[in-house]
């Protein structure tokens, strides 16, 4: 026996399990994994190990590249203790009254998701022989009455789902003709079988499986079977297959079967786990699974161009994965030279593809165990599996082989502490409860090549098992493979509400790409496997096809070029007074010569703070003239930060109205006259256009916010504005047209306004100056018949709801700043056919624009706009975090390059170096890093995903929401500070500040009055919620939600009156009729409900919700879906789905 001669035993297992012969070198120089040995091997191994001798024999030791006499060495001294839970057998007890974690985890997602993605479907093919039909039925009979899980049903009882057995039950064997020709007959077969797959079973009438007999008058024939999951996992399929064609072979010559007896039913499964339980191993593997999953993010976000939706959709697909003959070979020799197994290798190409897809640096991808560590486990037709969280790591720093043995470690932990159920983890993470996606687990994979025969001979009948399709998908993203011979060939499953066909397509394209590069040198950095093929890298090529011959000239000499063109056409028109081409020149080379007099030399810079006026373009255009650089401001900013931006600008000149002359005289700076009447009429006494520099000169600077909350200038040269300006590709403007001016000059936008507008021949329409209403606005675009106009996404919402006659005019609107209200879009284009809107994406550091998407029809519109593809001049790149290229369709940042990148930041080299630079292996350009995070649809179209750095953009500005928490927690009132936005569009966001006050004496006014000191308007938060600490979430990151539940209005707010997080409007619900339900389907008298109590996390579970939807039928009248209580899981929303269902008919 073992004891006594353990290591004996353990060798002869392992002799057994790895089928092969083992001397004593071999077993003292080669490891477990060396001699053939994988991680279905290494369970089998440790199973037998555990029944047989006593011991637990970690799986992690047997995978890992110790040799194998070593690791079954530690298992020999008689002081090795017995595993927890060790036995020989595990007797059969009574019948079931219960079902296992797994089961009942079935049952209530199909409850709450209204469909099953867990059917599974399998065709047996006749390739050889006849099959008869009769002898077939009756070997299926014979195998359903011996397994009690053929025969059972899954009902409710007590607010429980308990199996019942149906010991009469005949499984009746459905006919099915194919009448079409011989050639179509497999795709018939296999459309049919996924037809059968797509429909539900009903768990609580029959037995939910259903095998099909299909046949033709040729002779051909099939088995399907079609079986819920609930029913049979992989392993239980081989075992019914295996036994179901022994027993035909049987009926056929007249012996007995290799099976008999009476087979185990699920009791054998429960009476383990409950030993497991009892002896402290589902304890033991608690702890670890605590701190092996204690940092990693709890929902891997995989990307599509989808919406997810609120609740699950159970619908999927499949595409097949062969790794084919180039690549299949070298899985296993690649796993030999890296000391892993052929698993270990796809696994962690599949987690690579992942992570550089999603970005994500740590995940967790589920595997299947089969949970079948005993004899009696073995036989058993049921399922007995466990799905367990594997934790992978991408450290790019690694070599290929560390990579894949940190995988193969991880794997192999998870495997030692998979007996303790899925739903038990999920539980103890506290793992927070979201309908639209699987929990925890979200990304699948597997291997059952050993688990299902592919060829059986049964006497003279020879069938091909191939696997099908349900039509259903259990994660966001599976990939299964199911043979490896000749070559590896796998399937990709798919959530249909995530990915459309072309990203599945995609991804099985990059993760080919990953396996290749992987299995190609186990000895190279990990960074270098980019998981793309080169068919997808030529997306990225074809997006950056933008290059155009741009004229090497700058503005000015390009605005000469206009006025000879069109010298008597309207340039700028403000109230009643409007300059042609030739008197706008004439103008504004006065107000050159001007500055020159007053020393103004070319590269200085000139502050213009005049507001929108005939004369701020005048002087925009004279600054230019003069061969130096615009500052664009705006004098109403507190003292602090226009002091700051005066200092960094230190203009030669400036242009300011008559009532800042005072502001500014203490500067010390030099004031120009600026714009009379009568300039257009009076000759000049030195040449129109004096010099003007070149397309490298400096056109102008805008101070943006800073990471420290103090301004950055951003220059810009002229060959960046021509970029943008002269004929671009995403706006027509010529004579005859007409843009609105409104942006603020210290804005970006206002260069596309001007410039775009003078060097095409069209007319500047000036809105006066102030701050227009809606219902202003749009009266002023129609009133003057814009053609085009720059609006920001918030103002364009505004004039859509409040004015939307206003675009009456309007050949092209242009809208963008943050994210565009596409509901917005699609009415107002349904309004005024012909409008074209142009989504408008672009830092100030790339000039205004970066890319632009255009609709012309509600057609077009059908979710949020993308930020479209990159303008002429301009390259842009989605990098990871080492600045290497993501596949298309992953997210990563958005870095541009090309004409319209500034030269840097004014005297600010270090933050120059930190955001220009030629950052990446893979792009050998300068970059400007956007700090955006991005993803490439597949359509060929950038989409915005928001800020790495939590950046925003509020009503037009740009704002650090660092700089404005940093601001808050340098005051002695403030512990500690976050700072977030309201969900919303930019006319609707509103900073919202969390704070940890020193004192109950702190108020939001107080706070408030001090940050107006320091900071712009703009950056002051409106709303305040004061906090005893900064609410997280489960995964350690602040939350945001909870920050804005409780936020009040700045009066409202104070340390001494903190508001109770929750919805306001709930009051108006009367929630008297469902809080005593709540507190009986919680079976805990002592909790308090209230209207807004959250029903799990006061500790109700999923079968509790199920009885308290139950309380609700049977006391109330009224039928209430599980899955829209969870949405609103609380007794004011479970009142509001009670008054919206009404009583029951």
């Amino acid at each position: 026996m073992c004891l006594g001669g353990r290591t004996v035993s353990l060798v002869e297992y392992a002799r057994t399990v790895l089928d092969t012969v083992i001397t004593p070198a071999t077993l003292s120089a080669r490891s477990f994994v060396d001699l053939g040995g994988d991680s279905l091997r290494a369970m089998r191994l440790a199973a037998l190990a555990q029944q047989h001798c006593g011991v637990r024999l970690p799986v992690a030791d047997l995978l890992s590249d110790a040799p194998l006499s070593d690791v079954l060495a530690r298992y020999t001294s008689a002081s090795v203790p017995p595993a927890a839970g060790a036995r020989r057998t595990v007797a059969t007890p009574n019948p079931p009254d219960r079902v296992s974690p797994s089961q009942r985890g079935m049952w209530l997602t199909e409850r709450v998701l209204g469909g099953s993605p867990y059917n599974l479907v399998f065709t047996c093919f006749v390739e050889e022989g006849t099959l008869d039909r009769s002898r077939f039925e009756r070997a299926l009979a014979a195998t359903v009455a011996r397994h009690p899980g053929l025969r059972t049903v899954y009902q409710e009882q007590d607010d429980e789902v308990v199996p019942v057995v149906d010991r009469a039950y005949r499984h009746q064997v459905d006919d099915i003709q194919h009448d079409g020709t011989r050639e179509e007959f497999a795709a018939f077969v296999r459309v049919t079988a996924a037809a059968r797959g797509r429909l539900p079973f009903d768990l609580a009438a029959r037995p939910a499986y259903q095998f099909l007999f299909v046949d033709d008058p040729f002779g051909q024939q099939a088995i399907v079977l079609v079986a819920h999951h609930i029913v049979l996992d992989a392993w239980s399929i081989g075992l019914v297959f295996k036994e179901v064609f022994d027993r035909y072979a049987a009926l056929g010559d007249g012996t007995p079967p290799s099976t008999t007896g009476e087979g185990h039913d699920i009791a054998v499964l429960l009476t383990k786990q409950a030993a497991d339980r009892d002896a402290g191993v589902w304890n033991e593997q608690a702890q670890f699974w605590r701190e092996h999953l204690a940092d990693v993010p709890r929902v891997l976000e995989v990307p599509g161009d989808r919406i997810r939706p609120a609740v699950q959709d159970p619908a999927g697909k499949r595409l097949s994965v062969d790794l084919g003959p180039e690549v299949s070979p070298r899985v296993a020799a690649a796993a030999g030279a890296a000391g892993v197994t052929p698993f270990t290798v796809l696994l962690g190409a599949y987690a690579l593809t992942l992570g550089r897809w999603t970005g994500a640096r740590s995940m967790v991808i589920g595997v299947s165990l089969l949970g079948r560590d005993t004899e009696e486990l073995t036989e058993l037709v049921a399922v007995t599996g466990n799905l367990v969280p594997v934790r992978v790591d991408i450290d790019d720093d690694l070599v290929v082989t560390s990579y894949l043995r940190g995988v193969q470690e991880s794997l192999a932990k998870s495997i030692d502490a998979g007996a303790l159920p899925f739903e038990e983890i999920v539980n103890l993470l506290g793992v927070e409860r979201d309908l639209g996606a699987h929990p925890l687990v979200q990304a699948s994979f597997g291997m059952h090549d050993a688990l299902i025969p592919h060829r059986i001979t049964a006497g003279d009948v020879t069938v091909r098992v191939e696997e099908g399709h349900g039509g259903g998908a259990q994660f966001d993203v599976s990939l299964l493979f199911g043979r490896s011979e000749p070559t590896l060939l796998g399937q990709l499953e798919y959530a249909t509400s995530v990915w459309q066909r072309s990203e599945a397509v995609a991804f099985t394209d990059d993760y080919w790409a990953a396996v290749a590069e992987l299995t190609r040198d186990v000895a190279g950095g990990l960074t270098n496997v980019r998981c793309v093929s080169r068919e997808r890298l030529a997306l990225l090529d074809e997006l950056n096809r933008t290059r155009k011959e741009f004229p090497r000239k700058a503005l000015g000499e390009l605005f000469a070029e206009v006025v000879d063109r069109v010298p008597d056409a309207v340039a700028v028109r403000e109230g009643d007074r409007e300059l042609t081409y030739a008197q706008l020149a004439a103008a504004a080379g006065r107000q050159a010569v001007l500055l020159r007099e007053l020393g103004v030399q070319p590269g200085d810079r000139v502050l213009v703070g005049l507001e929108r006026s005939v004369g701020e373009i005048i002087g925009v255009l004279g600054v230019v003239l003069a061969g130096a650089a615009y500052v664009g401001i705006e004098l109403n900013q507190p003292g602090p930060q226009l002091e700051a931006i005066l200092a960094k600008a230190a203009p030669r000149a400036a242009l300011v109205p008559e009532y800042a002359a005072a502001q500014l005289a203490a500067t010390g700076i030099p004031l120009c006259a600026s714009w009379a009447p009568d300039w257009t009429t009076q000759p000049l006494a030195a040449p129109a256009y004096p010099t003007a520099g070149t397309d490298a000169s400096l056109a102008y600077v805008a101070f943006t916010s800073g990471s420290t909350g103090l301004p950055k200038g951003v220059c810009v040269p002229h060959r960046a504005v021509v970029r943008l300006a002269h004929e671009p590709d995403f706006v027509t403007l010529a004579p005859g047209d007409r843009m609105l001016r409104l942006s603020p000059l210290a804005f970006d936008a206002s260069t596309l306004e001007i410039w775009a507008t003078l060097l095409g021949g069209a007319t500047l329409e000036i809105y006066p100056a102030g701050t227009p209403s809606p219902s202003e606005l749009g009266a002023f675009l129609r009133d003057r018949e814009v053609t085009v106009a720059w609006l920001t996404a918030g103002l364009f919402r505004l004039v859509e709801e409040f004015s939307p006659e206003g675009f009456a005019t309007m050949r092209q609107l242009i809208t963008g700043g943050d994210v565009v209200p596409h509901e917005h879009v699609a009415r107002v284009l349904a309004r005024h056919p012909g409008l074209v809107v142009t989504n408008g994406y672009g830092p100030t550091e790339n000039t205004t624009f970066t890319l632009t998407y255009s609709v012309r029809s509600t057609g077009e519109v059908d979710g949020p706009l993308p930020i479209g593809t990159p303008v002429p001049g301009t390259r842009v790149y989605v990098l990871d975090e080492r600045c290497r290229l993501v596949p298309p369709g992953g997210v990563g940042e958005l870095f541009c390059a090309g004409a319209g990148l500034a030269d840097g930041y004014l005297d600010d080299p270090a933050e120059t170096t930190k955001m220009f630079g030629r950052f990446s292996p893979d792009v050998p350009e300068r970059l400007y890093r956007t700090g955006d995070l991005v993803r490439l649809d597949t359509q060929g179209q950038v989409r915005f995903l928001g800020r790495r750095d939590h950046q925003v953009k509020l009503r037009g500005y740009r704002i650090e929401l660092s700089a404005v928490s940093d601001a808050l927690t340098e005051s002695t009132s403030v512990k500690d500070a976050v700072v977030v936005v309201t969900d919303a569009d930019s006319a609707e966001k509103r900073i919202v500040a969390a704070v940890v006050a020193a004192d109950d004496q702190v108020t939001a006014i107080m706070l408030r009055d001090q940050l107006a000191e320091r900071l712009p308007v703009y950056m002051v938060p409106t709303l305040w919620a004061f906090v005893d600490q900064v609410p997280l979430t489960e995964n350690g990151k602040v939350d945001r939600k909870a920050i804005v539940a409780r936020a009040l209005p700045v009066g409202a707010a104070s340390k001494r009156r903190a508001p109770a997080p929750g919805p306001v409007a709930v009051e108006a619900i009367d929630v008297s009729s469902v809080i005593p339900l709540f507190v009986k389907a919680l079976d805990d008298a002592e909790t308090e409900v209230v209207a807004d109590t959250d029903f799990f996390i006061s500790g109700g579970n999923s079968m509790g919700a199920v009885r308290l939807i139950r309380l609700v039928r049977e006391q109330l009248g009224v039928s209430v879906r599980l899955r829209d209580f969870l949405l609103t899981p609380t007794p004011s929303g479970l009142a509001a789905l009670v008054d919206k269902a009404g009583p029951r008919a």
